[in-house]
């Protein structure tokens, strides 16, 4: 018998992301990361052809068998801490997934509640885990405009939820950001919020008073890639980018969190050789600025590494030779603050 049989997620039930992924417009309902099969394009596909088709379906399905058998659970945050979208079957609240679930219902009466863009790799920095160097869309122009074009007129009208972007920035992207900045709040009725997933590096006060007051009222959330806790680390993590002005503008950052339309912020850091001796300073930073969560991850190659020098960043494996030394780290009492989320790096703490 599986040891998820008494889990639930609701990510395949719930969530749509348009990625970049093989070709522009692949979609996967979940994070392609942690559940990497495509369940059609949205190039060629409507949203409701891809939301019930086979592949969706087989995917649930492995969801309410407890199965879980797409998900890749070392690298499944939620599921290796039980959080988030990934619940015990008794405590789901939400009626429609009850329904779903007491029903096992694979074919879903309601359309995509949860849109994620990560279709567009346009970012203003070239940060070494992610690329080689600095991206802004033009080849692909048309393709991104054609899927952008059919998720605001097939799913904004249904959709409550509205995530830009996993795949490169929504300010330093000129799709994402001229999208919220032309936004119109009649051609989106049931979004109640929108997460941003940024690095923060172009969020500036005049960058936000380009946005409508009644879009910028629906922005509740972010978060802040930033991967250092210094000026030195962060300049080659973050390529490109800027360690003065990230801190003025995670202070601007901060007064939205403080003062509205923000109800959650959290930091990132993707942990790898080169900083996971700086952790503990990253803590301190998101209690600096009062955000939500700090959030810590695995470094995964995504292709810009050659298999040698991925082995030689990743830390996180045990037969690296500062594996030991990254495990001393995670036993200093601050990762037992409640902001601290350890992500899939939580079973390697567990093992402390």
């Amino acid at each position: 018998m599986s040891e998820n049989r008494h889990l639930f997620c609701s990510k395949p039930f719930t969530w749509f992301e348009i990625t970049h992924l093989k070709k522009i417009g692949e979609v996967f309902l979940c994070c392609p990361a942690w559940l990497d099969t495509s369940i059609g394009n949205l190039q060629d596909q409507s949203i409701e052809e891809i939301w019930n088709g086979e592949k969706a379906q087989e995917i649930r399905r492995s969801i309410l068998d407890g199965s879980f058998t797409y998900c890749n659970r070392s690298r499944c945050a939620f599921l290796q801490t039980v959080s988030g979208p990934v619940e015990k079957i008794e405590d789901v609240k939400d009626n429609d997934l009850k329904t779903v679930i007491e029903n096992e219902l694979t074919l879903l009466p309601y359309g995509p509640k949860q849109i994620i863009c990560t279709y567009d790799k346009s970012c203003n920095l070239s940060c070494p885990s992610c690329r080689i160097n600095i991206i802004i869309e033009k080849k692909n122009k048309k393709q991104i405009l054609r899927v952008q074009h059919k998720i605001q007129q097939e799913a904004m009208k249904h959709a409550n939820y509205l995530h830009i972007t996993g795949s490169g920035d929504p300010f330093g992207s000129p799709f994402f950001r001229k999208w919220l900045q032309t936004m119109k709040r009649k051609d989106m009725p049931n979004i109640d919020k929108i997460h941003l997933q940024t690095n923060a590096q172009l969020w500036t006060v005049k960058m936000w008073d380009t946005i409508a007051k009644d879009i910028q009222q629906l922005i509740k959330s972010a978060d802040i890639s930033i991967d250092a806790a210094n000026p030195e680390t962060y300049a080659i993590n973050r390529r490109g980018g800027s360690f003065a002005r990230l801190l003025e503008n995670l202070k601007f950052i901060s007064s939205l969190r403080k003062n509205g339309p923000l109800e959650w912020v959290g930091i990132s850091m993707v942990v790898q050789k080169n900083n996971f001796k700086e952790m503990p300073d990253f803590v301190r930073l998101g209690k600096y600025f009062n955000f939500d969560t700090v959030y810590f991850s695995q470094l995964v190659n995504y292709g810009t590494y050659s298999e040698e020098e991925f082995r030689n960043r990743a830390v996180h494996f045990p037969t690296h030779p500062s594996h030991y030394e990254f495990i001393d780290i995670l036993n200093d009492t601050i990762f037992n603050e409640p902001l601290v989320h350890l992500g899939n790096l939580t079973e390697i703490a567990l093992r402390r």
